[in-house]
């Protein structure tokens, strides 16, 4: 099934985003970077602002390096094994692989958001996000999720440990995430 793929491309994938945080330092991406409080991400060789909603993509990865969105899992899954190259010169740095996979519907359906960027609240409505979270899986890192901005209000109770993987996040907290934590 392609969320097994996804989950060691994930894995890759942050590695990856731990070696261009290495080696590139400061210097991001131009589609990546955010002006005025836009979120712009690579797409289809082009961009989109994710502040805007995410068009006809389905899936988008935030690592260190930036914000690239798919069309399609298959499309994703592509752009990640071609990463994986990367990997074979320098060792990365140490980082929560893979990260944190949010899913809009339950059963993993729906649009997917993958977060890789550990040790920072990553607000959701930031990538048109915020209040959609159904279903989700959390890579090796634990994680913290909110029903507020920047971690405020209540603390998600259900499973966050490194390996949960909920296929329904349960009446309560439906469509209510706002921020997100990966440790």
């Amino acid at each position: 099934m392609i969320r097994d793929g996804r989950m060691k491309i994930a894995a890759v994938l942050t590695a990856c985003a731990a070696l261009f945080t290495v080696t590139a330092g400061a210097s991001v991406a131009s589609a990546s970077t955010p002006k005025s409080g836009d979120v712009i991400a690579s797409y289809n060789g082009g961009s989109i602002d994710l502040t805007q909603g995410w068009g006809t993509a389905t899936v988008c990865t935030v690592t260190a390096t930036g914000t690239n969105c798919f069309t399609t899992a298959n499309d994703y899954l592509s752009w990640a094994s071609s990463q994986q190259s990367s990997l074979a010169t320098v060792s990365p740095a140490i980082s929560c692989s893979p990260g944190l996979e949010l899913f809009q519907n339950i059963s993993y359906g729906g649009n997917e958001l993958i977060l890789t960027a550990p040790s920072i609240w990553i607000n959701l409505s930031t990538y048109s996000f915020s209040d959609e979270t159904s279903s989700y899986e959390v890579g090796s890192c634990a994680v913290t999720m909110t029903d507020g901005p920047n971690g405020s209000g209540s603390i998600y109770p259900g499973a966050t440990s490194p390996g949960s993987d909920v296929s329904w996040i349960g009446t309560a907290w439906n469509d209510r995430l706002q921020s997100v934590y990966l440790s």
